[in-house]
């Protein structure tokens, strides 16, 4: 009997990375730039507005989700990288800022609770935030961060799609 989860002919990933955002909306540009870098270095992730639908349908694919996104917990300084499992008690997903109102994530997560369709794993990583201006750049200490965001995101993807860095070839 066919999986619930899956629709018919739709591909299954190991796992899925979403990278979501606006580039024109200063630091929400976080998610739209990581997918960007991630395909620079061959790893699949598809960039969202991050809205409950989209999310909901993405997740339908795949029970690993990586969920990429400017996070604002007014706790940290611009720039912190933050990781959290929908697991962990801490986990909050509530400090995403996935839609232009909020809930994207947060109501996403709430809603495949309710319908059991939650993701067997999903990770939140992004980081933190304050600068959300119309036809704004990255703030000066997000852009600086973002490769290690990049590398963060690359490292938890290979973790649980179980895929090995590509060796250097043998010298013989």
């Amino acid at each position: 009997m066919p999986s619930a989860r899956k629709p018919a002919g739709q591909k299954k990933y190991r796992a899925l990375i979403l990278c979501c955002g606006h580039m024109d909306r200063g630091d929400d540009a976080i998610g739209p730039l990581c997918a960007a870098a991630l395909e620079d270095r061959k790893i699949p992730a598809r960039t969202l507005h991050g809205d409950t639908s989209e999310l909901l349908e993405a997740w339908q694919t795949t029970e690993r989700v990586i969920v990429v996104d400017a996070l604002v917990t007014r706790n940290n300084p611009p720039g912190k990288l933050l990781i959290s499992n929908s697991t962990e008690p801490q986990f909050q997903p509530q400090f995403a800022r996935c839609s232009a109102g909020g809930l994207g994530l947060s109501q996403a997560v709430k809603l495949a609770g309710v319908l059991k369709c939650l993701p067997q794993t999903l990770v939140l990583i992004g980081l933190e935030a304050g600068n959300f201006e119309w036809a704004a750049t990255l703030s000066p200490e997000v852009a600086e961060a973002m490769p290690t965001l990049v590398d963060a995101v690359e490292k938890e993807w290979r973790r649980l799609a179980d895929v090995r860095p590509a060796s250097a070839p043998s010298l013989r």
